[in-house]
């Protein structure tokens, strides 16, 4: 007996969730085998459902506070970048330095003996300013080279110089009243001997051709020295 798909379909839920009477059951599935129709509905009916979730009467709250928390963490971190930056601009405007002109550094000299030697003392006077000594330093040495530097930024390297400690670089430098000083500043260079500031000249040149050259002033020498 061929049933109608509509009386079919009636009886698939039950058949489907085998509540279905043992004749209704042999009805339904004699009926399947040759109509396409209703056996896709069946499929259709023996599909899972999704379930969804209930919503959460706290959830929009709780997306507001992720929000909160993302923002505070940015914040947070915005502002500890600033500090670092903040502090490494400060320490090295208070670090930055370059070569002094004789203005800046302000020279004096004077004399003094000491253990039986003669000694001669140049003094850097100008605010941050200090003398490095180049090539290191031997009393045996002809001729000494410093060169005159200071802090590009002297008011923020005393502020920093108050919290890290005292300072390293040495604003005087002292030779031997022999040995010929020579300073190197931005502007100009000069030369010291025995105390007092001098001119460089060619003293003599020599029949093999060797210049010989001194330290003085052109009275010291005399004015037919060609100057060096």
């Amino acid at each position: 007996m061929k049933l109608d798909c509509e009386v079919i379909r009636d009886l698939l839920p039950l058949y489907a969730e085998h509540i279905a009477s043992p004749a209704s059951t042999a009805l339904v599935e004699e009926h399947l085998e040759s109509c396409d129709a209703c056996r896709e509905e069946l499929r259709q009916m023996q599909m899972p459902v999704p379930v969804q979730p209930e919503p959460q009467p706290d959830a929009p709250l709780k997306g507001i506070r992720k929000t909160l928390q993302k923002k505070s963490i940015r914040t947070v971190a915005a502002a500890v970048l600033a500090v670092l930056c903040a502090v490494a601009l400060v320490f090295w405007m208070g670090t930055a330095r370059a070569p002094a002109t004789a203005e800046q550094a302000q020279f004096w000299t004077y004399n003094r003996k000491e253990d039986g030697a003669n000694l001669c003392i140049l003094e850097a006077q100008g605010e941050g300013v200090w003398l490095e000594v180049e090539g290191g330093f031997s009393w045996g040495m002809e001729n000494i080279t410093v060169t005159a530097m200071h802090y590009r930024f002297p008011g923020v390297h005393r502020a920093l110089l108050a919290l890290v400690g005292s300072e390293a670089s040495s604003a005087s430098v002292t030779v031997s009243r022999t040995q010929v000083l020579t300073v190197v500043c931005a502007d100009e260079t000069r030369y010291y001997s025995d105390g007092q500031q001098v001119e460089r000249f060619i003293v003599r040149v020599d029949p093999d051709g060797t210049v010989q050259y001194g330290y003085g002033t052109e009275e010291q020498y005399g004015s037919s020295f060609q100057k060096g």
